[in-house]
């Protein structure tokens, strides 16, 4: 179910003031009127049912009645070292790997990127990417957005980023790639508990880009004989890895 924002720590059985943006869209798309119930998260993470005691143009006042239950984060850290696409398909990955829910996002300017940012355009564009991380957590109960980075290039990005044992890079029609389903069925018995994987920005890899991939350790890896749209791999690869060694394949 989906939750609100409080800028602040909450008490159960206290009366509390909801102002500006979450306010507004409690009172504009939920159409609540006192009485009734919804659920709102802290600072702290901590998710509570509340009432709604009083509204008015611009605010609200609710009281915590209870808390409830976070969904846990998934055993798979998953990460996402992705070349900067177009900005609908950059949204579109930020919203769908984040209610897949992917540990870390890592943006960079490939040598085929439509654009590149500067180091001041990045900082902007990172609060509209985080608020849209946000927003997505919000809409499917995930508590906390992923840690979002941005690098000037691959080289940078791998120059930084910590040692992942199980790295990949999204490479079709490579000779020496991989397959995922050989990989758990040769290796069953053993947990991957780190991932990450490179994906391309609309134009593809530079050749220069995919050696940096491969002397820093990354393995091929083929999603099948189709040539899937940049959004379109990073969603299969997060809902792929998810199911393998996350908690999409767990079952109650």
């Amino acid at each position: 179910m989906s939750y609100f924002i409080f800028d602040g720590v909450l008490e159960c059985g206290r009366q509390y003031e909801l102002k500006g943006e979450e306010a507004g869209h409690i009172l504009k798309s939920r159409r609540l009127r006192v009485g009734d119930y919804f659920l709102i998260q802290d600072e702290q993470g901590r998710r509570f049912e509340v009432v709604l005691q009083n509204l008015s143009r611009n605010s609200l006042k609710f009281v915590p009645e209870k808390t409830v239950a976070v969904p846990p984060q998934s055993p798979l850290r998953l990460e996402i070292l992705q070349a900067l696409p177009k900005e609908k398909a950059l949204d579109f990955i930020l919203q769908k790997t984040t209610e897949l829910g992917v540990h870390r996002l890592d943006f960079f300017g490939g040598i085929y990127s439509s654009k590149v940012f500067s180091t001041s355009q990045a900082e902007r564009q990172m609060v509209r990417w985080e608020r849209i991380a946000l927003e997505a957590c919000k809409q499917c109960g995930r508590q906390f957005h992923p840690e979002i980075y941005w690098h000037s290039n691959l080289e940078t990005a791998l120059s930084v980023l910590p040692e992942c044992p199980n790295s990949w890079v999204l490479s079709p029609g490579s000779t020496d790639s991989v397959s995922w389903k050989n990989c758990i069925l040769a290796d069953r018995a053993k947990p991957k508990e780190h991932q990450r994987v490179l994906i391309g920005p609309e134009g593809g890899f530079h050749l220069e880009e995919i050696d940096l991939a491969l002397s820093s350790g990354m393995c091929p890896v083929d999603l099948g004989p189709r040539i899937l749209r940049t959004e379109t791999a990073a969603v299969s690869a997060v809902a792929i890895l998810q199911f393998l060694w996350g908690d999409l394949s767990q079952t109650k």
